[in-house]
């Protein structure tokens, strides 16, 4: 009994010493996520409502849901300011070297002020959050939706700023399906992104890295999707491609079935604000794009990594 009672003690004791041990090398050796800067959480309310109710939808309605939840929110006014500065100056045509990478300052996150690409980036990471916490779910999906930092510091270079490769990395992490791929309607383009010529913009002032080898495109052409030869799904994140050089696509945003209405769900630099506008007549009147790039979101991907977000 009494050597019963002596072995009972020291497992317990044991067990004390390992817990404490255990507990003793976490805190000194695992390392704090990285600090993030947002402009405000003023956000939070809205993006916990919206993924609750939106919850046991499916992907296809979530993203209707939440991407018409968005309408009438204004078209942000710092790409605005950019967009005309650059079509008022030409750039000199000069690579970006990225010997001194630029730390993310504020995490471009706005609910209020959107443009074409943080629009979709918002409803995608939104649709595929999987519980109500604007800091703990939504926060890390915006950014695992933007950028490619695998948990380190953020950095400029990080942000995926081309939209063809913005999908691929985003494919690879289960949010969305290149629908055109390989598909034998579509049509493939190889290119060098970050040499634009003429419509160079910000990508040297930013140190974008630089693209060493060709990017593969995939898109239907313009007419293949005016002759309705491929169907597209409500849901559907569209990408209208340029002939530009050394660029791959001029914006974006989702393709909505609305009853018996066909329409393009976008941020509007010319209306300046998250709009309807009729899909088919929109890209007849746009007839410089090429075609579309056709992303089929299905929010499937794995954890993010996490961060620490903070105010500035």
């Amino acid at each position: 009994m009494i050597k019963s009672l002596i072995n009972l003690s020291f497992n317990k004791y044991f067990l004390l010493c390992t817990i404490a041990y255990l507990t003793t090398f976490v805190s000194v050796y695992a390392k704090d996520p990285p600090i993030i800067k947002v402009k405000s959480f003023k956000d939070q309310t809205e993006v916990e409502s919206l993924i609750k109710k939106a919850e046991t939808m499916t992907p296809q309605k979530r993203v209707e849901f939440i991407s018409a939840s968005l309408l009438g929110r204004k078209y942000h006014p710092d790409t605005k300011k950019r967009i005309k500065k650059q079509r008022k100056k030409k750039t000199e045509n000069v690579e970006a070297d990225n010997k001194k990478p630029f730390p993310v300052k504020i995490l471009p996150s706005d609910l209020q002020y959107l443009d074409c690409m943080t629009y979709v980036e918002h409803v995608l990471a939104l649709a595929a959050s999987r519980k109500a916490s604007y800091r703990n779910e939504f926060l890390p999906r915006l950014v695992d939706v933007m950028y490619c930092a695998k948990g380190q510091p953020l950095m400029n270079h990080h942000r995926n700023h081309f939209t063809s490769v913005w999908a691929d990395k985003n494919e690879n992490k289960g949010y969305l399906k290149n629908v055109a791929r390989n598909h034998p309607k579509a049509t493939r383009r190889s290119l060098v992104l970050n040499k634009v010529g003429e419509n160079r913009t910000f990508y040297v002032k930013d140190s974008f890295k630089i693209f060493e080898s060709s990017q593969s495109i995939w898109y239907f052409d313009r007419q293949t999707i005016l002759n309705k030869e491929f169907k597209l799904k409500s849901g559907d994140i569209v990408a209208m491609v340029t002939s530009k050089k050394g660029l791959d696509v001029t914006h974006m945003g989702f393709y909505i079935e609305n009853k018996d209405k066909k329409l393009l769900r976008h941020a509007s630099y010319k209306l300046n604000l998250v709009i309807d506008q009729d899909f088919y007549q929109y890209l007849e009147k746009h007839d410089s794009t090429k075609g579309l790039m056709v992303f089929r979101p299905v929010l499937q991907p794995s954890e993010p990594n996490h961060y620490r977000f903070v105010t500035k």
